[in-house]
């Protein structure tokens, strides 16, 4: 690489906030009537180019890249003081010298706390599930019988075996019962629990920048593109909307204030995780995270929340984390309170193994009739070996997992079993695969196991949901 390309890309269109027209000329071999001499002698006298032996620049010479590298952490280092134009060249220079740099132990990072500067940041998922219909059983003897009845043997039978035969039955100890429950459960299947999902696809794409405006302040703005659909007439479902738009300003080193449309996740997600808007103050510290704020939430419609939420580090292998919140719920009278909490524990039982355990619930009290209700709640545990990390290609995890969670006055929006808890109190176990591919690209498999409702919804009746298959493959950059 010839000295002048590198001149060409950095010292012609750069001054670097200098002006020298009647400085000295420090190189013997760069006369006056040179195309680059007034370059030459800018980035020379700023510190950038030292020449060859203190008087000769040797500009025909080809250079080295760890050489061009040197180059280009010295501009880095008076990057403060170029305009936008100067500054698209040295990130450019960063970019390709970065391998270089990191060896001379620059951060090309560090070109990101320069004001004006705007990063890019954002993802692609593609999503296949398989979700069958869930099945009824009913124990034909004893189905919706008085409690104080005497109860016969169980004869257990699918409601679709039931309802196939359902016009040869003719013991009228239950023949009338069953054909009524076998109607009614037919048409609530049909409606409610018939096949939904079953080969579905679905993708995700988001795209955000973030600017620096100043020193302490910098802006956002992000959108999320979706598309689920079940059969070509969903395929034109899509929609786009702005799931980030906000300022944020740094108060202090550790504490800064968000104001403006962001993502919030309350504990590990499972009463909220998704888009709010509000504002917020945070506290990044060594040990512990800190924030507290007031939000609308998007996916709950006319929900408001105040909350406060903090994670520390107890020790190398451990960390807690909790959260209160204060739901303002939509047409509530303002007699009945109701507050959301959570808490977990994650550790590290050895150097591939972790594990995570969160409790998270709704409590409701009634101020005038001095009753509280706790309405709510999710117990999950998850035992994860390995580490898939998008920065190391071929890292790989497994895991398991277990969920219990109560029927949601909100709908809980941070597992990825979702059909199953939108409008049922449930148990399901689930096993999963993650593998990087490629750097910054993985493959995540899914599959539920065990899936079923928690209480029935009359006597001699019983729901085995369907147990959910998911793939996806993730991209982020």
């Amino acid at each position: 690489m010839k000295k002048t390309k590198i001149l060409a890309a950095l010292a012609a269109t750069m001054a670097v906030g200098a002006t020298c027209a009647f400085a000295a000329n420090p190189f013997a071999d760069v006369p006056a009537d040179s195309w680059a001499y007034q370059s030459v002698v800018t980035l020379a006298n700023s510190g950038i180019l030292q020449g060859v032996d203190g008087t000769h620049f040797q500009g025909n010479r080809n250079i080295t890249r760890y050489e061009a590298a040197e180059i280009t952490a010295k501009a880095m280092a008076h990057a403060d003081r170029a305009n936008a134009q100067q500054r698209a060249i040295i990130n450019k220079l960063a970019n390709e010298f970065a391998g270089e740099l990191n060896t001379l132990g620059v951060r090309v990072a560090n070109l990101e706390d320069q004001v004006g500067t705007v990063k890019f940041s954002g993802g692609f998922k593609g999503t296949y599930i398989h979700h069958g219909a869930n099945t009824t059983e009913l124990d034909i003897n004893n189905y919706k019988k008085p409690a104080a009845a005497p109860k016969e043997s169980e004869k257990w039978m699918s409601v679709q075996d039931i309802y196939a035969k359902k016009d040869t039955l003719t013991d009228p100890k239950y023949a009338a019962s069953v054909r009524r429950a076998t109607d009614n459960v037919e048409k609530k299947r049909d409606k409610n629990t018939a096949v939904q999902g079953d080969a579905s696809y679905s993708y995700e794409a988001k795209l955000q920048a973030t600017a620096k405006v100043s020193d302490k302040i910098q802006a956002a703005f992000g959108f999320k593109y979706t598309d689920e659909f079940k059969n070509s007439e969903q395929a034109e479902a899509s929609h786009a909307y702005v799931n980030v738009a906000n300022v944020q300003a740094a108060v202090t080193d550790r504490v800064s204030v968000l104001a403006g449309r962001h993502e919030l996740t309350l504990g590990q997600g499972y009463i909220y995780d998704d888009v709010a808007e509000g504002a917020a103050v945070q506290y990044a510290g060594k040990t512990a995270d800190f924030s507290a704020g007031y939000a609308k939430l998007k996916e709950a419609k006319n929900y408001k929340l105040a909350y406060v939420q903090a994670k520390a580090t107890v020790c190398d292998r451990a960390a807690v984390g909790a959260y209160y919140g204060h739901v303002v719920v939509p047409g509530a009278s303002k007699e009945i309170s109701t507050q959301v909490y959570g808490a977990s524990l994650q550790a590290k039982v050895s150097d591939k193994v972790q594990a995570l355990v969160s409790y998270e619930k709704y409590h409701v009290y009634d101020t005038n009739n001095k009753k509280t209700t706790d309405s709510a709640a999710v117990r999950y545990g998850k035992v994860m070996y390995g580490n898939a990390d998008f920065a190391t290609p071929k890292s790989w995890d497994i895991w398991v997992d277990y969920l219990n969670t109560d029927k949601f006055s909100i709908p809980v929006s941070g597992d990825w079993r979702i059909y199953n808890l939108k409008n049922n109190a449930s148990t399901s176990w689930g096993i999963g695969v993650d593998y990087v591919f490629a750097k910054n690209a993985k493959l995540e498999i899914k599959q539920t196991l065990a899936s079923k409702k928690k209480t029935e919804p009359v006597q001699g009746a019983k729901v085995k949901f369907a147990e959910t298959t998911k793939a996806q493959l993730v991209f982020v950059f």
